[in-house]
């Protein structure tokens, strides 16, 4: 049997699938062919349903999260936070004796993580060592990404690496795909631009 036969023969037995696509307003697309089929209308975010306010600690004075714990003083007394970040947030509460730093970035995979996670970087070289808090909307892709691009630079870990060790500490991350693979092009970078 010629490779071209082999390869028509498995061709037949692979079961069909839909691919289904889901753009930055939320909006779900099925690809049939050259075609696509609107299926759903959703969020371009996380729906917060419920307040969040576990403080994942990265390492002792780093935490991170949701926003739900920047809005609890006695959260952030009880772990020592001095320090906020915001990443994409802006806090309608905010308490006296921390301070608060905001980073404008969009959940969207054309966002530079890149441009995040040298301020947060800064911001955190600044703050010595003070108790800090990372935050986004839902603690799942922003501030996770960062605290991913954190470790890669600080432990000199690849990114499957410092995932796994931030995965293991709060379970439900997820960094959006353009997030990965920006993260994933650290591996070979000079961390030097980074300080």
């Amino acid at each position: 049997m010629s490779l071209s036969s082999l390869l028509t023969a498995k061709k037949k037995e692979l079961k069909h699938c839909n691919t289904v696509v889901t753009n930055m307003l939320g909006e779900k697309y099925e690809i049939l062919g050259s075609e696509m089929r609107l299926i759903d209308k959703g969020l371009p975010f996380v729906v917060d349903t419920k307040p969040d306010l576990q403080m994942a600690m990265v390492e002792p004075g780093l935490y991170f999260g949701s926003q739900d714990p920047a809005v609890n003083i006695d959260i952030l007394q009880t772990h020592g936070i001095r320090h906020i970040i915001s990443i994409g947030i802006k806090l309608e509460i905010v308490f006296e004796d921390i301070q608060y730093n905001f980073i404008d970035l969009m959940d969207i995979p054309e966002a530079k993580i890149s441009e995040a996670l040298k301020a947060c970087l800064g911001i955190m070289r600044e703050s010595q060592g003070q108790g800090i808090f990372i935050h986004c909307n839902a603690g799942v892709s922003r501030s996770a990404s960062v605290v991913i691009g954190y470790l890669m630079i600080k432990k000199n870990l690849s990114y499957d690496q410092a995932y796994q060790e931030v995965k293991s500490i709060r379970e439900c991350i997820k960094p959006n795909d353009g997030f990965v693979k920006q993260l994933k092009a650290l591996e070979f970078s000079d961390f030097s631009s980074f300080f």
